[in-house]
């Protein structure tokens, strides 16, 4: 069983016809639709066939309720913490003709973790905890992120992470990221994320400073597909030719693949071509997943 414990939110995705114009109107497609960067990863996981427990936090409410609802009809076990003082998480995502998006989030219950949110004995019984970025990166919801990882390095509980947005990286430092997540086992960021933690610009030389963190490193290059490193070995993954519809979970649908195939197989060339695959298929959809 992969855990994985992230986010969770309703998404109001907006398809611009045309450029957003301040003060202005904008045409727009606009679709409500379940999304949250850990639930994506956990859904993509069901989907190739991975037995996965997504743990979450939302509010006592109809679209926490939703969710839940969501998450079981894709195969995933939901293990959700009901707040009752906060909604759930809902995030407003503008995206461009392009495929370009922008995201405007209200993290809600998300931004509430709690120590003891997610119990020791289902991270104990885990084969690796998948954390995405957000719980940790803000300070809200940083102690209950921590004490699940800690849980799980006291299990031998291998982790996985993706730092999620540039953004904060930035305002806290590569220091203090390290400093608050420590090593991890496979660890996931995009472009922008792996400068942000290692002030390279080149994917080349950030990868050979990440392998200093994690023994697995895969850097999301979008268009231009995957660079990763598993110990000695190295590979570049390009990615196909893709008319990109929506860019908003094409990361985690990479996460997903790549992580299933890694811990099935331990083949770095094919846990790439997973993630690549996976990842541009999901740009092409007009959903989130």
């Amino acid at each position: 069983m992969i855990l994985v414990l992230g986010d969770i939110a309703v998404d109001i995705v907006s398809h611009l016809r045309s450029p957003l114009l301040r003060g202005s109107d904008a045409a727009a497609e606009v679709r409500l639709m379940p999304g949250g960067s850990g639930a994506n990863v956990a859904v993509w996981l069901a989907r190739v066939g991975a037995a996965v427990t997504f743990a979450g936090r939302v509010g006592d409410d109809a679209f926490g309720r939703w969710l839940a609802e969501d998450l079981q009809r894709e195969g995933v076990v939901p293990a959700l913490a009901v707040d009752r003082a906060h909604g759930t998480a809902v995030i407003q995502v503008l995206v461009e003709p392009g495929g370009e998006r922008t995201m405007v989030p209200d993290r809600g219950a998300n931004a509430h973790w709690a120590e003891g949110d997610v119990a020791e004995e289902l991270i104990a019984g885990a084969e690796l905890l998948h954390v995405v970025g957000y719980v940790l990166l803000d300070s809200g919801s940083r102690a209950g992120a921590l004490q699940a990882m800690e849980y799980a390095r006291a299990h031998g509980v291998p982790i996985s992470f993706d730092p999620s947005s540039h953004g904060p990286l930035q305002r806290l430092g590569a220091a203090g990221f390290w400093s608050l997540v420590g090593d991890v086992s496979v660890l996931l960021p995009n472009r922008a994320e792996a400068q942000a933690l290692t002030g390279q610009s080149e994917a080349e030389a950030a990868l050979e400073l990440l392998q200093a963190h994690a023994p697995v490193v895969a850097i999301k290059l979008d268009r231009d597909g995957c660079l990763a490193a598993a110990g000695d070995q190295r590979w570049r993954q390009p990615a196909p030719p893709t008319a990109v519809a929506n860019a908003t979970g094409a990361g985690d649908a990479f996460d997903a693949a790549f992580l299933a195939r890694w811990l099935a197989t331990r083949d770095l060339a094919a846990a790439c071509q997973a993630g690549v695959t996976l990842g541009s298929h999901a740009a092409t959809l007009p959903t989130t997943r």
